[in-house]
């Protein structure tokens, strides 16, 4: 098994130093837990770590990974693909709860209350979808997130850019301001498009 072969070389290498998890995982920007993990077999070091390692070891990858190295990258490319379509599928379900509230608001005066339950059961099956699609992928980046220790939006998207841990990150808005607040500029999203939902249903019914 690969991860197994791979953790075990991983602590070899780091028993031949002795250095303890925790200090080899502060040289590798990565929790200790990490470590743990990679050494126990349950998860593989992605491509940005796995550099890191044979750069502290004095290796090179080839050697660290023997003939491992094109299933990691895969493995690192599918977990990336992994959170782009959790993010893609929140995006749409977050529309669709838009598109859904204003379609309802503006049928509810227009049409006839037949017309009107035809609508909405076409609605609730795109919701049903939606949420579905949605859930699917987020069952599954719960786990990449857990594996690779993502713990916030900051590290998900430089996990997706493929930036190495523990990397000066670009001094933009993006970077500053949004992605390490971004529990707050979602709420703040959520709270916007809910008022402007009730503003107008309360148009569509006084007209």
């Amino acid at each position: 098994m690969v991860e197994r072969e791979l953790g075990m070389r991983i602590r070899a290498l780091r028993e031949e130093r002795g250095v303890t998890q925790a200090d080899f995982a502060r040289k590798v920007l990565v929790a200790r837990q990490t470590v743990s993990n990679w050494e126990c077999g349950r998860t593989l070091p992605d491509v940005e770590s796995l550099k890191l390692i044979a750069g502290y070891f004095g290796i090179t990858v080839d050697e660290l990974l023997d003939a491992d190295a094109q299933r990691i990258i895969d493995e690192t490319a599918d977990a990336r693909h992994t959170l782009i379509m959790w993010i893609v599928a929140g995006v749409v379900y977050a529309l669709e709860f838009i598109f859904e509230a204003v379609i309802d608001s503006l049928v509810s005066t227009a049409l006839s209350f037949t017309d009107r339950q035809g609508v909405r059961l076409v609605l609730l099956v795109c919701r049903l979808l939606a949420m579905t699609w949605y859930f699917v992928w987020s069952f599954r980046a719960r786990k990449v997130r857990r594996d690779r220790d993502l713990t916030c939006a900051l590290e998900v998207v430089a996990f997706i850019e493929g930036r190495r841990p523990g990397a000066s990150l670009p001094d933009t808005v993006f970077y500053r301001w949004i992605l390490p607040y971004f529990p707050f500029w979602w709420t703040t999203f959520l709270v916007i498009v809910c008022v402007s939902l009730i503003a107008l249903f309360a148009w569509t019914r006084a007209v």
